[in-house]
Formats: structure tokens, C-alpha cells, sequence
């Protein structure tokens, strides 16, 4: 009897470390979120933005001000920020881009072409400046079962971006 005790305790031991070493991860992963999410915001306020849309990603947030025709995007790499804006009025196509590895002679047979699947990007085509992309997927940053979910995402705002593509001069 006093085996089994002594097992369900070491059990008990284990599962409450690894519950404890979740619950840090958690919410470290929450603060560095919340972080980015007021880098963002303070951007947004600095540049006079206000958002229509907002999508957060991995390490990436982007706005759309819909009124001002541009695009905020905040990302997160080694613990420094980054950001950029996109001019809507500049921007000549956007696309969503899927990138694939190399695939060997044969690989098809016996794997899926999502299997090598590397990136889906949001590209934008400029007339004067070189092209922008935004990652929605990466496959070292992301599980292959998010791929479909994060490609919608992407295709949805090229919908969102390809229906404000007209100037407004334009739409009158």
C-alpha cells in the first residue's frame, strides 16, 4: 500500500511541476503579446491611425485605417520592435503568395504539397518602392494544422484590400 502512495505523491510532484512550468510560459507569451499590442497601439496613436481592422499574428500585428488608406505593421524579432506602413494609395497588387522547399523527384507520391510548405505571405506590389511582405504563416513558427486557418486569414485581407484598391478619387 505504502508503494502505491508513494507513486500517486511522485505523480502528483510531476504533474504539478509541469502545470506550473505551463502556467510561466503562459504568461510570459501573454506579457510579450500584450507588449506588441501596446507598441502597436502607440504607434497607431503617433501616426494618427485609427483601425478598422486589426489581425494578430505570431510575432506581427497589423491595422488597416480604412479612412487613411494605410496599413500599420508591428512585428517582434529578438526582442526589438519593428514596424512599417503601407500606403494604400501606392500600392499597386496585394496577393497572397505561397512559398514551397525544395520537393525531390517523387516526394508527392507519398507526402502532400502542404507538407512542404514553408510560408504564406501577404505581398504587396509597389510601383515605385520594392514589394512588402507579411507573414501569416511560417512553418518554423507554426504547426502544419494551422495552415489552412492562417491562409484564410490572409485571403481575407486581400479581399478587404483588393475591394479599397480603387482610389477614392475614383469611387465618386
Amino acid at each position: 500500500m505504502s508503494a502505491i502512495l508513494v507513486a500517486a505523491i511522485l505523480v502528483g510532484i510531476v504533474v504539478a511541476i509541469c502545470l506550473l512550468l505551463i502556467s510561466i510560459h503562459n504568461k510570459h507569451k501573454r506579457e510579450a503579446m500584450n507588449n506588441l499590442l501596446k507598441h502597436f497601439s502607440q504607434l497607431g496613436t503617433e501616426n494618427n491611425l485609427n483601425f478598422s481592422s486589426q489581425e494578430v499574428l505570431n510575432n506581427c500585428v497589423l491595422g488597416l485605417d480604412g479612412v487613411n488608406r494605410k496599413i500599420l505593421v508591428v512585428t517582434k524579432e529578438d526582442g526589438f520592435y519593428s514596424s512599417f506602413m503601407i500606403d494604400l494609395n501606392e500600392v499597386r497588387s496585394c496577393t497572397v503568395k505561397k512559398m514551397y522547399g525544395t520537393i525531390r523527384v517523387g516526394d508527392l507520391k507519398n507526402h502532400n504539397l502542404d507538407q512542404h510548405l514553408e510560408k504564406i505571405v501577404l505581398q504587396f506590389e509597389f510601383n515605385r518602392k520594392p514589394s512588402v511582405e507579411i507573414v501569416f504563416y511560417n512553418n518554423s513558427d507554426n504547426h502544419i494544422y494551422e495552415t489552412q486557418e492562417l491562409e484564410q486569414k490572409a485571403k481575407h485581407w486581400e479581399a478587404i484590400l483588393s475591394k479599397m484598391h480603387t482610389p477614392l478619387k475614383n469611387i465618386a
